[in-house]
């Protein structure tokens, strides 16, 4: 395999000091020496025929908990030679509330780290109890405080639809991420995942009604205060969208690493769990393309003629359909979605995947 010419790195670390009730991702306690970690991920981009990289746009570090490979584990990131930052990239590293110590912040600014993402999930202790989050929402607002001081691109992510979460106790929580003014804020749908602590408990999935609302009601709330919904489940101030996930909804390749971590190069397709599949032109070209839905720049399958020539034919049959979603009040005028639009997006992409009629 020749090097990928895909400048975007997504880097999983699993390691977590407890699960989430929610949480189903492969995860586990960091080891004796989690720095060490770094050179897991070196020798797995060298046995895949990964190096040497391209100068990367974008990397991402995510988990788990990326922050318990702690400073001596990114300043060995940064210095193992598995990559190197193009001008003016975007590095994001997600963060525990609890793992935000100003010893982490001072090294991954140090390091050219330029976006934060922590994961509050909730402002509310008993919600966060009950999710196992291990942190408080003071503890959250101090993590926040203390990560924009010294990277101001700070965001947070927050959780519609947690078990014993009222509207009112919702719009408690809203109001909380209003005031603190964040460049951007990801409101995820909670699903109960089988093989979660809450799947394998029996715990029920929320209320499809009540789950809609409480993320409009976020959306609202949100665009109020000026963040934007740029894509489903992201909001952002003009500007500060997150260039990695932007490439990816927009059909780009990218390379993962680290067990769990997906990779996109040209039609090959590698799963978390390491199983490659080559996939035919068209159905590449669909998957690539139908991401486009989620965003808020719209789906104008005009515009994907140069890229994608084989999905030509597709077009009228779509732009068919495009109309019968406007009709419907799923789609803006300008082929966005709209707040029932996102509610049901897999129905709209399930559509646009059917073949068109013969003849």
């Amino acid at each position: 395999m020749s090097p990928p010419t895909a400048p975007h790195l997504y880097l999983h670390v699993p390691f977590c000091t407890g699960r989430c009730a929610y949480c189903a991702f492969r995860s586990g306690p960091p080891p004796p020496h989690p720095e060490r970690y770094v050179d897991a991920l070196l020798r797995e981009a060298e046995a895949r025929g990964l190096l040497p990289l391209p100068p990367l746009h974008t990397l991402y570090c995510g988990g788990g908990t990326p922050a318990l490979l702690g400073p001596r584990g990114f300043r060995r990131l940064a210095r193992a030679g598995l990559f190197v930052l193009a001008r003016h990239a975007e590095w994001t590293v997600e963060l525990h509330p609890a793992a935000v110590t100003p010893p982490l912040l001072e090294t991954l600014a140090e390091i050219g780290v330029t976006r934060l993402s922590i994961g509050v999930q909730s402002f509310d202790d008993a919600t966060l109890a009950r999710c196992n989050r291990r942190h408080t929402a003071l503890q959250a607002h101090a993590a926040i405080a203390r990560a924009r001081a010294v990277i101001p691109d700070t965001g947070i992510d927050l959780i519609a639809g947690l078990p014993g979460v009222s509207p009112t106790l919702w719009a408690e929580t809203l109001r909380q991420t209003v005031t603190l003014g964040l460049p951007h804020v990801s409101v995820y749908a909670l699903s109960i995942e089988p093989a979660s602590a809450w799947g394998r408990a029996g715990v029920s999935p929320p209320d499809p009604d009540a789950l809609c609302d409480a993320v409009a009601q976020a959306a609202d709330t949100l665009a109020a205060a000026g963040l934007r919904r740029y894509e489903t489940s992201n909001h952002a101030r003009p500007g500060r969208a997150c260039r990695h996930n932007l490439n990816t909804w927009h059909g780009g390749d990218y390379v993962g690493l680290g067990p769990g971590a997906c990779s996109r190069l040209g039609r090959l397709r590698r799963d978390g769990d390491g199983r490659e599949e080559r996939l035919s032109a068209e159905d590449d070209a669909l998957e690539r393309a139908l991401t486009r839905l989620r965003l808020a720049t719209g789906f104008h399958p005009d515009r994907l003629r140069t890229r994608f020539p084989i999905l030509v034919r597709r077009f009228p049959h779509w732009e068919r359909r495009l109309a019968r979603f406007r009709a419907m009040g799923f789609l803006s005028p300008a082929n966005a979605p709209t707040t029932r639009g996102h509610e049901i997006l897999d129905a709209l992409e399930r559509a646009l995947l059917e073949p068109p009629p013969q003849g």
